[in-house]
Order: C-alpha cells, then sequence, then structure tokens
C-alpha cells in the first residue's frame, strides 16, 4: 500500500514475505520521482501495482538503493525493466552487483539457505550502461525546489548511503538505524555480516546527527519524528549491543548461546512479553549476531 506522508514523500509497505510493516520503498516526488530502496525481488510485483494503481507508474526517473542488501535493492532490476528511462545510482561497491548478482546471491545463500532464499526472490540483473556511481554528498535534483543530497553512511555495510532532503530537514537513512515498528516497538540493531563496523557506524550516526534532521524514514520501519532522539538510541543500542556480546564471547559462550540470550532479552523487552517474536525479527537477530561476533573477532577489542 501507498501512503502519502506530505506532498513530496509517500511510504510504500512492500509487504515483505507477506507481513506487513517490515520493508518499506519511500517514494520523494518534485518534478521528478525517485524511489529510494525497493525491497525484495519477491515483493517487486507489490511495489509496480501499488505505484500503477497510484497514479505513479510512468513517473519514475530514479531508483536509489541505499545498499545491495536483498531487502533494500533486490527488486531493483525488476523495476528497472519496468522504468526504462529510470537512472539507476548507488555507491562504488555495490555497483557490480546490481549488473551481476550472482556473487551476491551466493553469499547470501549461505547465510540464510535456500529455503528462506526462495521467499527473498532472485534479483535481476542490471544492463552495465544504466547503472551509476554516486559520490558522497552527490545531489540529484528532483525540481519543485526538492534536493536529494547523498551521504556515504558505512558501518551496517561498507558500501552503505543515506540521502538527505535538506528543503524538509529530512534523512532517508536504509539500515543506519536500527529496527523498530509499531507492532514492536524496541530497538534492534542491525549489524550484519560481512563489513559490520562499529566505529563507522556510530561515526555515521553521529554525522547525520550533525544534520539536524527533524524526521527519519526508516525502511524498518515507517516515518520517526524524534529524530535526534532516536539517533542517540542508536548509538546506545549499536555500544551496548556490541559491549553484550563482546562479554559473552569472552567466557566462551556460543554463538547460538548469544542468540538465544538476546532473543529472550529483546522478548522480554516489548510491550507484551507473552507474545512472542515474529520470524523475521528472529532472523534479523541472528544475522546481527553474527555479523557483530564476525566483527569483535576481526577486532581488537577491549575488555
Amino acid at each position: 500500500m501507498l501512503t502519502k506522508c506530505d506532498d513530496n514523500v509517500w511510504i510504500i509497505d512492500t509487504v515483505a514475505l507477506g507481513i506487513p510493516g517490515v520493508v518499506a520503498v519511500y517514494l520523494i516526488r518534485g518534478k521528478e520521482t525517485a524511489l529510494i530502496d525497493m525491497g525484495y525481488a519477491s515483493s517487486a510485483e507489490t511495489v509496480l501495482k501499488d505505484l500503477e494503481t497510484s497514479g505513479f507508474a510512468e513517473a519514475v526517473d530514479y531508483l536509489l538503493p541505499t545498499h545491495v542488501h536483498l531487502d533494500h535493492s533486490g527488486a531493483c532490476g525488476t523495476l528497472a525493466s519496468s522504468f526504462e528511462n529510470a537512472t539507476i545510482r548507488v555507491h562504488p561497491k555495490g555497483e557490480r552487483h546490481l549488473v551481476d548478482p550472482a556473487d551476491l546471491w551466493a553469499g547470501a545463500t549461505m547465510l540464510f539457505g535456500d529455503e528462506l532464499m526462495r521467499k527473498y526472490g532472485k534479483p535481476a540483473p542490471i544492463e552495465e550502461r544504466r547503472v551509476q556511481t554516486i559520490a558522497d554528498g552527490d545531489e540529484i535534483n528532483l525540481g519543485s525546489g526538492l534536493t536529494l543530497r547523498s551521504m556515504w553512511t558505512p558501518g551496517h555495510a561498507s558500501h552503505h548511503l543515506s540521502y538527505f532532503i535538506e528543503e524538509s530537514e529530512t534523512v532517508v537513512t536504509g539500515d543506519a538505524v536500527g529496527i523498530t515498528s509499531a507492532n514492536f516497538p524496541i530497538l534492534i540493531p542491525t549489524t550484519p555480516p560481512t563489513s559490520f563496523n562499529l566505529d563507522a557506524a556510530v561515526e555515521s550516526l553521529r554525522r547525520i546527527r550533525l544534520l539536524s534532521p527533524k524526521r527519519l524514514l526508516m525502511p524498518h520501519y515507517g516515518i520517526i519524528g524524534n529524530a535526534l532522539n532516536s539517533i542517540d538510541a542508536n548509538v546506545n543500542s549499536l555500544e551496548n549491543w556490541i559491549a553484550q556480546i563482546n562479554k559473552m564471547m569472552k567466557v566462551g559462550s556460543s554463538i547460538e548461546s548469544i542468540v538465544t540470550a538476546l532473543t529472550e532479552e529483546i522478548a522480554r523487552s516489548t510491550q507484551d512479553p507473552r507474545v512472542p517474536l515474529p520470524g523475521y525479527l528472529r532472523v534479523s537477530i541472528r544475522l546481527s549476531v553474527l555479523g557483530a561476533v564476525r566483527y569483535l573477532k576481526s577486532s581488537e577489542r577491549p575488555d
């Protein structure tokens, strides 16, 4: 479902894996129109249908994945085929994965397994001539006084970027922030393999904070109005998450026991701890633990 947020911003619920409120796409419209993030390949038809029924089917000029993880760029190839004149822009490190998703698919399959990958859907390749890189600080003028400014925001991934809409003091965050939702209003860090880096993630959040945004457009999930408080909470959450995992690793805890302990802790912190955490959150927690462990093993971290 496509919902209008203001005169220039719409949110599309991709209903990822059949679940509402999990993965969002943002449509930003001046005289020209940009989609920031696209969702899973399996959600592409949902996005296309929403655009068609809302009158935007012929009006997408830019496809802008914040990074090439499957829940953000998986549908990019399919949408690129539908919007033949759209320009695709991505961080330089992500360019090759949009052109040829084979390595991305193989790596993700090792993490998620065949069953989940079938549900996510396989990304379609994009012709190389259509994919352009975007530098830190580049501007995309959408017209009508609306400009998107790219910001490299590594940490969640080394090829991650966000977009600042200066006119409305809004940051489209990608996964520079954590996961929260109306159904489960708790903050869960996103620290996946293979290139999560705590110092870079915290620095990216502080860089976003320096813009003094009024709101954040989050892919997982929705619009956050108290932006500065949310950024501060994200920094604290990330640092505490890594510290907890580091402490458990120091006493020899297995990955499975760390996953179990943190999943149970997050479940207890929900508004109604009797309601079990949904599968997609459990998958995210496990993935974030794997990324954090990998990061700690590759880093000289203090006790």
